[in-house]
């Protein structure tokens, strides 16, 4: 069961009734949520670095990446060849983010593009790339929003991490021929973190964003001041991904201990596994000790920051 190889991706579609996974052994798998079962599997001739399925329609379409630096789509009724095969520059596809119907990739080292795959089911060419930035790290995470004070549809922010630093653009994927900045510079706003970053993710609808890297730590920061609003310390090796839930109240971490961790945006309200109490003196005596056995074996999944 499983794959042959190390997993290097997996995506949820839009419903998270299906699962996609690429792998070091040439394959992308697509599996069910509800039984674990594996639907489908298709064979690249390279490593399968990252993919996604479509959010339009319910996962109907499958976009992967390799290290052969081919981009390919596929048509999951009929997965057998691919409907569309796109070359990148010189250099890996770590990355693929999916927007409305258009599709986005970063390699690493070289320019981020963005190519509009609107018409692939027609006439399936690539558009143009409408938007790059040369960064002199890899860039190691990358995460898109629309921006909540934006009037214009296609306008996207971006956010990405290349060493200890988090960059911040708005641009209008519709317009290739006017980027639009964010901050003080025409290329965007970028803030400073104390140690090499891997992941960053933005709050879905607050001036937030969440990253982790070598320190062991997920910093939350302002996303307009860069200023650092909350530093979580409970991984014992460094944070390889973050990512906040679509209503934002919690957020996750994967580290290199091995471990999943949960946490609240807002420290102390009710949600989810967060269930408030104030017990008494004596309840509070004689729960002490399971409390810290449910704690010691949620490790992987703790139920409080």
């Amino acid at each position: 069961l499983g794959h042959q190889g190390a997993v290097w991706a997996c995506n949820l579609d839009a419903h998270a009734t299906k699962a996609a996974t690429g792998a070091a052994d040439f394959t992308a798998k697509i599996w069910d949520t509800s039984s674990g079962q594996e639907l489908l599997s298709i064979t690249e001739d390279h490593i399968v670095r990252c993919l996604d399925l479509s959010k339009t329609d319910s996962g109907a379409h499958l976009l992967t990446a390799n290290n052969l630096k081919k981009i390919r789509v596929y048509d999951l009724a009929v997965p057998t060849s691919h409907i569309r095969v796109c070359y990148s520059a010189d250099g890996l596809c770590p990355y693929i983010e999916r927007i409305k119907s258009t599709q986005i990739a970063h390699f690493t080292s070289i320019p981020i593009s963005l190519w509009d795959f609107s018409d692939r089911f027609r006439r399936p060419v690539v558009n143009a790339s409408v938007w790059s930035k040369h960064t002199d790290k890899p860039i190691l995470d990358m995460q898109f929003l629309h921006p909540k004070e934006s009037k214009a549809l296609s306008e996207v922010l971006v956010a990405y991490v290349y060493g200890s630093s988090i960059h911040l653009a708005v641009f209008d994927w519709r317009r290739p021929d006017a980027p639009i900045s964010t901050g003080d510079s025409e290329s965007g706003r970028t803030f400073n973190l104390p140690c090499n970053l891997s992941s960053v993710s933005l709050h879905p609808t607050e001036d937030q964003l969440i990253c982790g890297g070598e320190d062991h730590y997920i910093y939350r920061v302002d996303r307009t001041t860069g200023e650092i609003l909350e530093t979580c310390k409970s991984h014992f090796g460094p944070v390889h991904c973050v990512r906040y839930a679509p209503d934002g109240r919690v957020f996750a971490s994967g580290s290199e201990d091995g471990t999943v961790r949960l946490w609240q945006n807002q420290v102390g309200e009710t949600y989810g596994l967060w269930q408030l109490s104030t017990p008494n003196q004596t309840e509070d005596l004689l729960h002490t000790s399971t409390n810290q056995a449910a704690a010691t074996a949620a490790v992987p999944i703790p139920s409080a920051q």
